[in-house]
């Protein structure tokens, strides 16, 4: 990606004090009216379903948002120039970068059974007089059998997953960030995906927003 958004990847080193703002969400700078105006979000690990999610989350909490890729090709090189010009001419504020900044992997066996059940028919034949000559009769017979088939398999799944949410405003030339929050989650079920884990995340994190008057 460009220099510039190569930025938002840093976080600077006045930043040092972290305060707790929400379930496992926390702040570094001042996050009071951060984000401003037209904002656009990047969020490179974001498929298109929590790409949808997160922009849904930031329009209800009433902010102007627009993803990167709404502007830019995804995966295409932009020079510094061309993007700040971008920027211009959709009247950009505000500037936000999501990253996955850490994650844990656990293996769990899984055992699947399956029940299945047969049923075997054999049809034996007899014959009897009748007032009508010989008439075949049949007889059926069956046997059946149930019983279950068990399965087991490795499944991997994320534990632990941390996102960094980092704040850039055009105040001062998106220079350096005015804010960072950070969010974790945890998760015990190998049901649960990736993606499902980085919405639960981001959901908090702009809630915590919210009450910090962000926007």
């Amino acid at each position: 990606m460009k220099r510039l958004l190569l930025l938002l990847l840093v976080l600077p080193s006045f930043v040092t004090a972290q305060e707790k703002i929400g379930n496992k969400i926390y702040k570094y700078g001042d996050l009071y009216h951060s984000i401003e105006g037209a904002t656009l979000i990047s969020f490179d690990e974001a498929k298109a379903k929590l790409m949808s999610k997160t922009l849904e989350y930031f329009t209800d909490a009433g902010a102007k948002i627009k993803s990167y890729n709404s502007l830019f090709f995804p995966g295409s090189e932009v020079s510094e120039d061309a993007f700040a010009k971008t920027l211009d001419k959709n009247n950009i504020k505000t500037l936000i970068s999501v990253d996955v900044i850490d994650s844990s992997e656990a293996t769990m066996s899984r055992t699947t059974s399956s029940a299945y059940s047969s049923v075997n028919n054999k049809r034996e034949r007899s014959s009897s007089a009748t007032n009508n000559g010989w008439a075949g009769k049949y007889k059926a017979n069956s046997n059946s059998s149930s019983g279950s088939v068990s399965t087991t398999q490795n499944v991997n799944f994320i534990t632990e997953m941390s996102l960094r949410l980092t704040i850039y405003s055009k105040k001062d030339g998106f220079s350096a960030p005015v804010a960072v929050v950070e969010g974790r989650a945890t998760n015990g079920s190998p049901d649960t995906k990736p993606d499902q884990l980085a919405r639960r995340i981001v959901r908090r994190m702009v809630k915590a927003l919210v009450k910090q008057r962000a926007f």
